[in-house]
C-alpha cells in the first residue's frame, strides 16, 4: 500500500514540475499557425462540449416568433457572426482562415447542438477560440433572435441566403450597446446591413467603415 501511495505522490509531483516546466520555458507554441497534436485536439474538443452541455441544461428556448425574428436574427447574424462563420456558399473571410480553431460551419452545429447551446456559446463566449460574450453588450431577447436564424441555416442554400440579403439591404443600426429591433418588445428601433446583392455572401473583414451617404456607421 505505501509502494502505491509513493509511486502516485512521485507521479503527482512530477506532472506538477513538468507543467511547471511548460509554463515558465516557454514551451508552449501559443501560434494559432501551429497545428495541435491529436490528443490536445481531443482533450480541448471534449471539455468544450461538455462544458456547453452542463452549462446549457438549466435553459428553456423560448418558442420561435416566426419570420419577422427570423428577419431580425439574419441582420444581426450578417453584421456580428458572418465575418467568422461563413454563410452559405460562401468564402472563408481572411480572419476565418487565421483562426484555430477554426470557427464551426453553424449549419452544422445548428444540427448538432440544441437552440439552448447555441444560446449559451452566443452569451458567454468561449475561451481560446476568438467567440466572443455577446451577451455582455446585447439583450437576451436579441441573442435569441439570432439563434432562431441560426437554427434555418441548415436548409438554407446560397441562393436563398442571397435573397433574405437583398431583401433586407437597410444598414444595421447600433445604439449604445445593442440592437434596436422593429418589434415593439424591443424598442421599435430598426435594424439593418450592408447589402450584398447578388454578389457572393460576404463577411465583415473587422474594419471600421463609415458611409456618408447612408447616414450611418459601422
Amino acid at each position: 500500500m505505501k509502494t502505491i501511495i509513493g509511486t502516485l505522490v512521485l507521479a503527482t509531483v512530477f506532472a506538477i514540475l513538468m507543467t511547471l516546466l511548460v509554463i515558465y520555458t516557454g514551451a508552449f507554441n501559443v501560434a494559432t499557425t501551429w497545428k495541435d497534436p491529436a490528443p490536445i485536439s481531443w482533450v480541448l474538443e471534449t471539455t468544450r462540449e461538455n462544458s456547453i452541455e452542463t452549462r446549457a441544461a438549466s435553459i428553456v428556448a423560448p418558442p420561435t416568433k416566426g419570420d419577422k425574428q427570423i428577419d431580425s436574427g439574419f441582420r444581426s447574424y450578417r453584421e456580428m457572426c458572418a465575418m467568422c462563420h461563413t454563410p452559405p456558399g460562401g468564402t472563408d473571410s481572411p480572419i476565418t482562415k487565421g483562426m484555430n480553431p477554426p470557427p464551426p460551419d453553424l449549419a452544422k452545429s445548428a444540427e448538432h447542438m440544441s437552440a439552448a447551446e447555441l444560446f449559451w456559446a452566443t452569451k458567454n463566449g468561449i475561451r481560446m477560440t476568438g467567440m466572443p460574450a455577446w451577451g455582455v453588450t446585447h439583450k437576451d431577447g436579441e441573442l435569441w433572435d439570432i439563434i432562431a436564424f441560426v437554427k434555418k441555416l441548415p436548409e438554407m442554400s446560397k441562393a436563398d441566403y442571397l435573397a433574405l440579403d437583398a431583401r433586407l439591404e437597410k444598414g444595421h443600426d447600433h445604439a449604445g450597446g445593442g440592437h434596436g429591433h422593429g418589434d415593439d418588445s424591443h424598442g421599435g428601433n430598426s435594424h439593418g446591413g450592408s447589402s450584398h446583392g447578388d454578389s457572393e455572401p460576404q463577411k465583415n473583414d473587422g474594419h471600421a467603415h463609415k458611409h456618408d451617404d447612408d447616414g450611418h456607421a459601422h
